[in-house]
């Protein structure tokens, strides 16, 4: 005899009991892949193909590869939350500033460590309206052509051939950027932000979160341009 967690004596289990059970919760197996498919087992003679076996085998294994992937679906989306949560912190962060000056210091601190990024700037054609700016700087007419042509938006390896008017001295240690292009009333520019790390921007890459953060900066810069 056996005890339940109340105390009670409980009768052993026996096959019957074992039998009936499953013959009235049946998806207790069903559900489980790895008991479904040691039950579903069979022997069979030397040199014959069992094809249910080699189903349930496969079978089996895309269960396996199944629930790989949606381990892999809830860390991507685990992170993506993370990420959204450190852009929309750092954009409350830029909306403190009251001027350009303190908004160029908190692009090139609070704006790089957020994104994890070595570092952000922010083009202007045309304008300079920080004469010592360490983000917001100027660029010559055409400049954003240069770099994007046509595009939107640009994700993947530094240019090596830009990496020194988008990036200073940091350009010959950063290996993969992402650019968007921006308007500030009427004057072309864009922003890029760049890493050591190749991997971090790659083609195909979502660009949402980035394209909010780029149109966010572009509206807060625009605010002061008249004035510099």
């Amino acid at each position: 005899m056996t005890e339940n967690a109340e105390g009670m004596s409980a009768e052993p289990l026996d096959s019957e009991r074992v039998r009936a059970f499953l013959l009235s919760n049946p998806d207790f197996v069903r559900e489980d892949a790895e008991l479904f498919a040691q039950i579903a087992q069979r022997q069979t003679g030397e040199g014959v193909i069992d094809l249910g076996a080699a189903a349930r085998a496969k079978l089996l294994t895309e269960l396996r590869q199944l629930k790989s992937l949606n381990s892999s679906i809830v860390e991507t989306a685990r992170a993506n939350l993370a990420t959204q949560s450190q852009i929309h912190m750092a954009v409350l962060a830029l909306l403190e500033t009251d001027n350009l000056t303190a908004l160029d210091r908190k692009i090139s601190s609070r704006l790089t460590g957020a994104l994890g990024v070595d570092v952000c700037r922010v083009l202007i054609e045309g304008h300079a309206p920080l004469p010592a700016g360490e983000s917001i700087l100027g660029a010559a007419e055409g400049f954003v052509g240069e770099v994007l042509g046509k595009k939107v938006e640009r994700l993947g390896p530094v240019n090596p051939d830009l990496a020194h008017a988008l990036y200073g001295q940091q350009g010959k240690r950063v290996k993969s950027e992402a650019i968007v292009r921006l308007d500030f009333n009427g004057h072309d520019g864009l922003m890029a932000v760049a890493a050591r790390d190749h991997t971090l921007f790659e083609s195909g890459q979502g660009t949402e979160l980035l394209n909010f953060l780029a149109r966010c900066v572009e509206r807060m810069i625009t605010r002061w341009l008249h004035a510099s």
